[in-house]
C-alpha cells in the first residue's frame, strides 16, 4: 500500500517514459480506479505543475516538457528513516492492528532527527520498494495486553499449543520481554509450571488472563544471557558446544553475519571456514545446516553429527 505523493511520483515516472499509457495501463499498474487515475493526474498538472498531455491518436499520457523536471526537495534524516527502515516494517503490517502504533512511533523517530538532506523525486521509488516477509497474523488486543502485562509486571495465565510435542497446556507466567523474530511476536517468560525461563509464540496463546499478581521481573542482563544460550530462538536441556566446517562457496555467506553472540570463526587458506558457537537446542541448529547441504560439515558433537545422518537417509529413502 502506498500513500497519494508515492503514487503520483510513479505515475509521473511512468508517463515520462515516452511510452504514451493509457488509463488503462495505469489503472492496471497501480491497481486505481479511473477515477483516483484523474485525481492524481490532476495533482500532477495542478501541485507539482507537471505538464502532462493525453495523446488521443496513441490513446496515451506524455510529458509535453521534457526538460522540465520535479524540484528537489529536502527530507530529514528521521523521514528518510521512515522511507527506508520505517517504510519496510510497516509494509510487513499494512492492513493490521499494529499500523497506527507503528506509524506513530516512526513520527516521534523523525521528529527526533532533524538534520535536512536533499532528495531528488526520480530516486524516491528506489528509496520505498521493499519486499515484506511473511508474517504470522496475531491479535492487536493480544499484543497491547502481554505488553501492558510486562510494563506493569503482572501475571498471565493461557492456553498454549507447544508445536513442538504437538501438545496443549495451561501455563501461568511472569511475562518480562516481547520478542520479535521473523516475522512473529515471541513472549520471554519466567514459567511456574516449568519453574524457568520459556519463550512462547504469542500466535499460539489462547484464553489469555491478565491477572490481579505482581512479581518481581528478571534483570536485563539475566533475560539476555538465558537468550543468548540459543542459536536462534530454541532452548533445550543443556548446552552443546557446536562447530561446522562450511565449503569455500558457503563460507562466502557464514563471513557476512553473525550467527551468535559467541561465535568464534575460523577462516582457512582455501577459503573454508570453521563456525564454532553454544547451542542448547541441536534440533534448531540442524534445521538451519539443510539449506547448506554438502556444503557444512559438523565437526562436533557427535550427537548432531548422528542426527544429521539420520535425517539424510530419511530424506534420501524418499527419494529412492
Amino acid at each position: 500500500m502506498s500513500t497519494k505523493l508515492e503514487r503520483v511520483l510513479a505515475i509521473d515516472s511512468e508517463i515520462c517514459r515516452g511510452r504514451y499509457p493509457s488509463v488503462t495501463d495505469l489503472c492496471q499498474r497501480f491497481e486505481v480506479s479511473e477515477r483516483t487515475l484523474h485525481e492524481d493526474i490532476r495533482f500532477l498538472r495542478e501541485n507539482l505543475a507537471r505538464e502532462i498531455d493525453f495523446d488521443h491518436l496513441k490513446n496515451g499520457y506524455f510529458n509535453s516538457n521534457p526538460e522540465k523536471r520535479l524540484p528537489a526537495f529536502e527530507l530529514s534524516s528521521g523521514e528518510v528513516f521512515a522511507l527506508t527502515l520505517g517504510k519496510e516494517l510497516l509494509s510487513q503490517y499494512i492492513g493490521t492492528s499494529f499500523e497506527p502504533t507503528l506509524r506513530s512511533a516512526l513520527e516521534k523517530i523523525s521528529e527526533r532527527l532533524p538534520e535536512k538532506v536533499q532528495v531528488d523525486p526520480a530516486d524516491v521509488q528506489a528509496i520505498i520498494r521493499f519486499r515484506g516477509s511473511a508474517i504470522i497474523p496475531i491479535s492487536g488486543k493480544l499484543f497491547t495486553d502481554i505488553n501492558k502485562a510486562c510494563d506493569a509486571h503482572k501475571q498471565v495465565e493461557f492456553t498454549y499449543f507447544a508445536a513442538s510435542k504437538g501438545e496443549t497446556t495451561s501455563r501461568q507466567v511472569d511475562p518480562q520481554i516481547l520478542l520479535h523474530d521473523r516475522g512473529a511476536w515471541y513472549l520471554v517468560a519466567y514459567c511456574h509450571a516449568r519453574k524457568a525461563l520459556r519463550m512462547f509464540a504469542l500466535h499460539r496463546m489462547r484464553d489469555y488472563k491478565i491477572l490481579d499478581a505482581t512479581f518481581e521481573p528478571m534483570t536485563r542482563d539475566v533475560i539476555n544471557k538465558w537468550m543468548d544460550a540459543a542459536f536462534q530462538l530454541e532452548h533445550g536441556e543443556r548446552e552443546h558446544n557446536v562447530t561446522v566446517q562450511f565449503a569455500p562457496h558457503a563460507a562466502r555467506y557464514i563471513r557476512e553475519r553473525v550467527w551468535h553472540p559467541q561465535q568464534i570463526l575460523k577462516d582457512s587458506a582455501d577459503g573454508s571456514c570453521t563456525l564454532s558457537f553454544p547451542a542448547s537446542s541441536l534440533e534448531e541448529v540442524l534445521r538451519w545446516l539443510g539449506q547448506y547441504g554438502s556444503d557444512a560439515l559438523v565437526v562436533e558433537p557427535e550427537e548432531l553429527r548422528v542426527m544429521l545422518k539420520e535425517s539424510l537417509k530419511a530424506t534420501l529413502a524418499k527419494y529412492n
